[in-house]
């Protein structure tokens, strides 16, 4: 059982529902679950679909839907059933024979009407167990993200689509940052007090938070003039070069004051000892602004976390 799983198991259970036709296969299965995450689960099962209804009024958190049952075919059980789950909860859609794999058809139908996820006859059990593990315990970044997706993935993904963004990130500890992106690159960057390149290396280090992106400009600000992939390289050279034995300075104005603007490394720290490329001194410059950075939108609610 992993760290996440025996978390889960001190503070609740999770509800499965079984809804399916076939009744040893609903035991065999239920009893693999139980082995497989002990003391996690409540399993509940489903012979018929009228069965399924009455349960799925638990909300649980998954739902195994068999595309035949005794009374009633699974594909018209998929939209009451995710009515009454709601949205936040995974419905997994069984189908085919053991013979033959589902028809194409059925997989998009199903999809379509709020299927989690297909699993096809004969059941590969190792692998719905997995992903009902990832379902239930999935593997969330350590650093601010939006969907699974860190900074750095984010800043890439928008470098290379030429776009204009702006992030926001909140730390789970009530700091709050803003990356501004023009066309692709990284014009103007915050946290806290800090602007520019500081603001940038500080970002990096937060850990724990989220990330809300509005598909718009929102500052004419502009304190970077450095490509954004060297920016965020070079940001990435100076996390690297702290030693693993130390803990590093507390924000990136500290770790920038151990380099001199010329770029020779100022002796705080004998295990500091390789410098930033020269184009850190650019870095420092002050604030300028032009009128084509300049975008005047209305306020919007555009919160798009999805973690």
């Amino acid at each position: 059982m992993t760290a996440d799983m025996r978390e889960a198991s001190e503070k609740e259970t999770v509800v499965v529902l079984l809804a399916l036709g076939n009744p040893s296969e609903a035991v065999e299965l239920e009893n693999h679950l139980n082995n497989q995450f002990p003391g996690i689960m409540e399993i509940y099962r489903a012979p018929s679909g009228f069965d399924a209804m009455s349960l799925a009024m638990n909300r649980p958190r998954i739902v195994l839907l068999d595309q035949r049952l005794p009374d009633v075919m699974g594909l018209d059980m998929i939209d009451p059933i995710r009515d009454q789950i709601g949205p936040d909860n995974y419905l997994v859609f069984l189908g085919g024979s053991g013979k033959s794999g589902m028809r194409p058809g059925m997989r998009d139908e199903a999809l379509k009407r709020g299927a989690s996820a297909i699993c096809e006859r004969p059941v590969n059990v190792e692998w719905l167990t997995k992903m009902i593990g990832q379902l239930l315990f999935p593997e969330i970044p350590d650093h601010p993200h939006l969907h699974g997706l860190e900074l750095l993935d984010l800043i890439q993904m928008f470098n290379t689509k030429r776009c204009d963004r702006t992030m926001r990130i909140f730390a789970n500890d009530g700091r709050v940052g803003s990356i501004y992106m023009s066309k692709g690159e990284i014009a103007h960057v915050e946290a806290g007090g800090m602007q520019g390149f500081a603001a940038i290396l500080d970002l990096m280090r937060w850990t724990e938070g989220r990330i809300v992106v509005y598909d718009a400009l929102l500052s004419s600000e502009k304190t970077n003039e450095i490509p954004t992939m060297h920016l965020i390289m070079d940001a990435a050279r100076i996390m690297d070069e702290e030693p693993m034995n130390d803990a590093g300075p507390d924000n990136a104005l500290d770790a920038m004051e151990d380099f001199e603007l010329d770029g020779t490394p100022v002796p705080v720290s004998s295990q500091r000892s390789t410098p930033p490329p020269a184009r850190m001194n650019e870095y420092q410059g002050g604030q300028t602004s032009s009128p084509e950075d300049t975008l005047s939108l209305p306020a919007f609610d555009l919160d798009l976390d999805f973690d």
